[in-house]
């Protein structure tokens, strides 16, 4: 039981921290590349450049990886939800619950897993997402500057 009441803690630890990891640095660099397309997007219009197709796609990849990364944050904290709800439960039932209380434990158990898989897939899309808008990003630099 004591198993349960600490993975329970660390469940509800889950939630908050999962806003705390490697997506703030996504959000940051996301960010911050949007200001530097916007820069160099001002700078070409400034000076009658032509040739600003990537800074544009590179700019909606970043802005694409933040929305992602908004998803994914959403998704970390139902999928810790319910991982925490499942804990309650277990708590609740008892060292032997019944069939239907198995089933309910089960039931949020694998809520929990497919809303986990879901978050890894858009944070590891946005992480992905992001490098291909660097790499376009520094591909306009390098062929034009």
């Amino acid at each position: 039981m004591q198993r349960v009441k600490d993975r329970q803690k660390l469940s509800w630890q889950g939630m908050f921290y999962s806003i705390q990891r490697i997506d703030l640095l996504i959000i940051s660099i996301s960010g911050a590349s949007i200001y530097v397309c916007l820069e160099t997007l001002k700078y070409i219009n400034d000076n009658s450049l032509e040739n600003s197709c990537l800074i544009k796609v590179s700019g909606f990849l970043f802005l694409f990886t933040i929305l992602l990364n908004f998803v994914s944050q959403f998704l970390g904290k139902k999928s810790n939800s319910y991982d925490y709800l499942m804990c309650e439960n277990e708590l609740d039932f008892g060292d032997e619950p019944s069939d239907e209380e198995k089933i309910i434990i089960s039931t949020l158990d694998t809520k929990s897993e497919i809303y986990s898989n879901l978050t890894e897939y858009f944070n590891i899309s946005s992480a992905i997402i992001m490098f291909v808008g660097l790499f376009l990003l520094i591909t306009y630099f390098m062929t034009n500057f």
